[in-house]
């Protein structure tokens, strides 16, 4: 198999694992990968590109407030891979719009967060830290909160969000939880400011490797603290798309499959 097909296979897959958008149009998606994964030319079609591309933006525009940021970034990749066949070179512009699209997304993740006071000052962190898995229970060793104070923490949230008028309740927060909060927050920003400026600037041919071992680094350091597989899978495809050697299209290979 070939990376175009590879890649439109990963996406179909994408589609059908990680949309959601009820039953009914899960199972139109499946059918779809389905199709494409029995009659292996039509992938290669662009009526078929955009079949799936109203399959996808037609939900998105009837619940258009529901669905979160993933599914956007998907559909804009469904976007491109439609366009593509308007190239004389699909799979490079292919390449080119998924560079384009990841320093895109971490430019604007980077942005929100830099003028988020509750991010910028660690209250975010802090709270996620606490109350929230899997990241209360990677960051443990860090902070110094054990598995039943989290849990305390997560239950009184939850009873918290069923009350119908305006209280606030106490958290445990351990001695280490606001340093922790502030290096991850520092490291977060940093990391997708770098993100945005490798992915979008033009770099000479020698240098366009750096993009790929800042997304790489980006897959190691974030996704083992938070893993969200909606974001990983798919940054994991375009990245594939983008990635300037075979080395590191096996690694995002790999990490699809992760």
């Amino acid at each position: 198999m070939d990376d175009w097909h590879a890649l439109c296979l990963m996406t179909l897959f994408i589609l059908v694992r990680y949309s959601s958008f009820g039953d009914q149009v899960q199972a139109a998606y499946a059918c779809l990968l389905a199709v494409a994964l029995l009659f292996r030319r039509v992938i290669d079609t662009q009526g078929f590109w955009f079949t799936v591309l109203l399959a996808v933006a037609l939900p998105v525009a009837n619940n258009w407030w529901a669905p979160g940021g993933h599914t956007f970034l998907l559909l804009y990749w469904i976007c491109a891979v439609f366009l593509s066949f308007s190239a004389r070179d699909p799979r490079g512009m292919l390449a080119v719009s998924g560079r384009y699209l990841i320093g895109t997304s971490f430019l604007f993740a980077a942005l929100w967060k830099l003028i988020s006071p509750e991010f910028t000052d660690g209250t975010a962190l802090r709270y996620f830290m606490t109350t929230m898995i899997p990241i209360g229970v990677t960051t443990q060793l860090l902070t110094g909160l054990t598995q039943d104070q989290l849990q305390h923490n997560i239950q009184v949230i939850t009873e918290l969000l069923k009350q119908s008028s305006t209280v606030t309740v106490p958290l445990i927060k351990p001695p280490h939880i606001a340093l922790t909060a502030e290096v991850f927050t520092r490291a977060t920003q940093v990391t997708e400011v770098a993100l945005s400026a490798v992915f979008l600037a033009p770099l000479a041919p020698h240098q366009v490797g750096w993009r790929d071992v800042a997304l790489i680094f980006f897959f190691v350091s974030a996704y083992s603290v938070l893993p969200v597989p909606s974001f990983a899978v798919l940054l994991a495809c375009i990245g594939f798309a983008s990635a300037s050697s075979s080395v590191t299209r096996s690694f995002f290979l790999l990490a699809f499959f992760l």
